[in-house]
């Protein structure tokens, strides 16, 4: 796809639209949570945030700037929060809000003998006439409460549609204690089936799970980013069962990782994954960029990380794949560093033949920070995806960075946002597909991705320099396609489910 030659360039402007600051002082940090909850168009913010300091909900005004309102809008709670998605539960056409929270430790890192269950509880806020009621008893959630200790760390949550009943079910994660995995009933209601579903792995240092489907079976698999010991890859064989693959899909490194980014990056069709960990502890050790090679039933990733030119960020955490000059191809973003680690954010542009090239300096993403979360959004509705990270103690609370995307390549866009009228009204796990310039390309809706991250449920295109799309597919959760032909570039455009004919639009 041609394209112009431009220098990405991103510029720290959170301080300037409201959301330069906030107060997770936890030493693994905490994520974010980024949807349109209030249906206007725009993208909107929710950041988890430590004990006893209120969670933050930033709305978005329409123009990239941000007011904060969680305290308004019923989701100022105090409980050492760590990580957070926004769901449709129930299937009514609005988002709710599941928070997850942690008690591990104090705002200093150190451990805490009196590790409050409060801390640890799993909440769900239901959106009533655009304000948030806390739902949690009595929705299946609230068993996970009192079941983490001290030393324990909350990982990150994936969302999607496992047993293919038209609702969301979620997994959530656990450092150093017990994960699970709760089906929904369609009404916002959960239940556990951890055990019975064959994914329960007791006091494993899970950090960040992300649903997809792995093998092109229409089912959605579930990966796992593990700390210290194998990754886990739970392939879904249907009825609620799933099988560990994790070794013979080559994923299963005994190293300790951390973040996780879906994207097509090669454009073939199927979706690959980068993984962060920490580079040189154990000899090789290097952040994987997983090459999906699967056919149906035999999941296989080729790992080709170093070379690749994107296997050493230092000691990694949040990862995002995005297209930051609309040329066509995927881009890569990772945050890093730790306590007394400095390791510089990168940012590697796709120059296509499965190859990266590290321009962080030029671009302007360079920071040493101690990086936690990062995602891609478009804050101001440009067309042009921006970064929103999350920063841990430097040595004080760290800030939440919004990185404007200033690139000026000329090239052009196409946001495609699925929509349903019930169950999973956002098509989460639908796959978008858009041909242009000769070139198709793929993207996931997903919830649960980065480090502790949530992206917005809207597919997102670099078109190059071309000013129409020949066709946009989106297959949805349930397997059906839906087609559009002949489409403008540069537009955001909404495609209901129930629309099951090709379309002709200008």
């Amino acid at each position: 796809m041609t394209a112009a030659d431009a220098a990405i360039t991103l510029q720290d402007i959170g301080a300037q639209r409201g959301i330069g600051s906030y107060a997770m002082a936890q030493p693994m940090g905490g994520g974010v949570a980024a949807a349109d909850f209030d249906g206007d168009g725009d993208v909107d913010l929710f950041v988890p945030n430590e004990k006893l300091i209120p969670d933050q909900l930033y709305v978005n005004l329409g123009n990239g700037f941000f007011e904060e309102r969680a305290a308004a809008l019923g989701l100022a709670s105090m409980l050492r929060s760590r990580t957070a998605l926004w769901l449709d539960v129930d299937g009514d056409g609005d988002l709710d809000l599941v928070v997850a929270g942690d008690c591990q430790g104090n705002s200093q890192g150190t451990g805490n003998p009196q590790c409050d269950p409060g801390f640890a509880m799993m909440r769900l806020y239901r959106q009533q006439s655009g304000v948030f009621v806390d739902a949690t008893l009595g929705s299946g959630l609230e068993q996970d409460s009192g079941t983490m200790e001290d030393g324990h760390h909350r990982g990150g949550m994936a969302a999607g549609d496992i047993d293919g009943d038209g609702d969301l079910d979620l997994y959530v994660a656990t450092w150093n204690g017990r994960s699970r995995l709760f089906v929904n009933n369609g009404s916002g209601q959960f239940t556990d089936i951890t055990v019975s579903a064959g994914v329960d792995r007791p006091l494993t240092s899970q950090w960040q799970p992300v649903m997809f489907d792995v093998d092109g079976d229409g089912a959605l698999d579930i990966f796992v980013a593990v700390d210290f010991t194998d990754n886990f890859l739970f392939m879904n064989h249907g009825n609620n069962v799933f099988v560990e693959r994790a070794q013979a899909a080559g994923v299963n490194r005994n190293w300790n990782d951390m973040g996780v980014a879906v994207g097509d990056y090669d454009n073939d069709g199927d979706f690959d994954m980068y993984v962060t960990q920490v580079y040189g502890r154990e000899p090789g050790e290097h952040n994987m960029l997983l090459r999906n090679d699967s056919t149906i039933g035999n999941p296989l990733f080729v790992d080709i990380g170093d070379s690749a030119g994107v296997g050493d960020t230092g000691w990694g955490w949040g990862a995002t794949f995005f297209d930051a000059d609309l040329d066509g191809d995927l881009d890569l973003a990772v945050t890093n560093g730790f306590v007394n680690v400095h390791d510089q954010s990168r940012l590697f542009r796709n120059d296509g033949g499965d190859t990266y090239t590290d321009i962080s300096t030029q671009s302007g993403f360079n920071d040493m920070l101690w990086g936690s979360s990062l995602i891609a959004i478009d804050a101001e509705g440009d067309g042009q995806l921006d970064l929103l990270q999350t920063c841990k103690i430097h040595p004080q609370p760290g800030p939440l960075r919004l990185l404007h995307n200033a690139t000026a390549s000329g090239n052009h866009h196409l946001v495609v946002v699925p929509r349903a009228t019930t169950g999973n009204t956002h098509a989460i796990g639908a796959r978008v597909s858009v041909t242009a310039g000769g070139q198709t390309q793929h993207r996931l809706l997903s919830a649960g991705i980065s480090f502790l991250g949530q992206e917005p449920a809207r597919a997102h295109f670099g078109l190059g320099s071309a000013t129409r799309v020949d066709e946009i597919k989106v297959r949805w959760p349930d397997g059906h396609e839906t087609s559009r032909r002949s489409v403008l570039a540069d537009r955001m455009l909404q495609i209901p489910a129930d629309e099951l004919h090709y379309a002709n639009f200008e």
